[in-house]
Parts: C-alpha cells; sequence; structure tokens
C-alpha cells in the first residue's frame, strides 16, 4: 500500500521518501549490522522480560525492514504501468480510497506480490548473517543449524548434505507453483 500511495502521489514528498527506499537498498547491511544490533538490544520491556535480541520477534523485526525497500521499489514499478484510468472509474462508481485499493488495485497486483514473496522467501531462507548475530543458540534457522555440522577440527559432510537436500526441498516445490508469476511480475514491473 505504501508504494501505492508513493506512485500515485506526485508531491516532491512522496518523490524523496521513495528515493530514501532506493538509497536504502543501496547501503550494504555489513555497513549498518553492528550498530543495529546494539540497537535492537536495547529494545527490551523489563517489566514483562520481552527482548528483541535473541527471539525471533527482533529478527522478523529486522526482515520486515530490510525487506521493504525492495518491495516497495518492485511495487513502485508495477504500479506506474496500471493504467490510472481503471482507478478514476473505481473513484466515479464511488469507491473510497480504502476500497480502490483492496476491491481494484490489490487484484491487479497479484503477478508482483508473489514475485516479492518468492524472493523475500528465499532471501529470508538462505539468509545466515542476520540471524546468527540476532537470536541466540537456543533456537536456530536452518542456514545456522547447518553451520552445526562443521567444526573446528570435524566435518560431517553426509549429514550437511543430506540436510541441505531436506532444506532446499521445500523452497523448490514452492518455486514450482509459483514459476509463472515470478517472470510476469518481473518483466512487468521492470517495463515503464
Amino acid at each position: 500500500m505504501a508504494a501505492w500511495t508513493l506512485a500515485r502521489t506526485k508531491t516532491k514528498t512522496s518523490k524523496v521518501i521513495f528515493y530514501l527506499f532506493i538509497a536504502a537498498m543501496i547501503v550494504p547491511f555489513q555497513a549498518v549490522m553492528l550498530p543495529l544490533v546494539k540497537w535492537l538490544g536495547m529494545m527490551r520491556i523489563d517489566s514483562i522480560n520481552f527482548n528483541m535480541l535473541g527471539t525471533h520477534y527482533g529478527l522478523i523485526f529486522m526482515y520486515l525492514g530490510f525487506g521493504s525497500s525492495m518491495s516497495i521499489f518492485l511495487y513502485h514499478g508495477f504500479i506506474n504501468n496500471i493504467p490510472l484510468e481503471v482507478e478514476e472509474a473505481a473513484i466515479i462508481d464511488g469507491c473510497n480510497r480504502w476500497q480502490l485499493y483492496h476491491k481494484i488495485v490489490f487484484p491487479l497486483l497479484k503477478p508482483i506480490t508473489v514475485t516479492v514473496m518468492v524472493l523475500n522467501g528465499i532471501w529470508i531462507w538462505n539468509d545466515f548473517l542476520l540471524p546468527f548475530l540476532t537470536i541466540n543458540g537456543k533456537i536456530n534457522t536452518i542456514p545456522l543449524a547447518m553451520n552445526n555440522f562443521f567444526g573446528a577440527f570435524s566435518k560431517q559432510w553426509e549429514l550437511a548434505m543430506a540436510a541441505l537436500i531436506l532444506a532446499v526441498i521445500p523452497i523448490i516445490i514452492f518455486y514450482f507453483f509459483v514459476q509463472k508469476y515470478i517472470i510476469k511480475g518481473i518483466v512487468q514491473g521492470s517495463i515503464k
């Protein structure tokens, strides 16, 4: 919805906000990882024993923040290809902005939504560094669990390869089901 608002609002402020999202994509994670982890460690509520560092909540919060720039960029490019006349006709028929987005615009965004889901899903599924920095040893993601097969003096290649095969099967199955939408979404989002 943010990308739709940024694409349809033709003001300097919306352009600046969009360019800030683009600039956020350029900054590498390695440049901000240590201050970010320190900041995440300060986000806690002692009275209810809630801590963002070392939990899935902090990891989800970070993924939402880091994934939003690319998602908004892709949605913005796709929305610019949707004719404005479609939205104007819906407004004439009596739709408010909420109805316009949910009943008219969002169904048209199906190809790019699937593309964003797949790109973010593969990124999150395979990410090692962010979970390594933000969650503790009690809970693991699949790439962190794979790291347990490689010690300082021993490497268990047979177990690691079996685990890697099992880890990649769900993402391959998911990709086969949504493959046609990915190509359509990327092509339509990149052509202006």
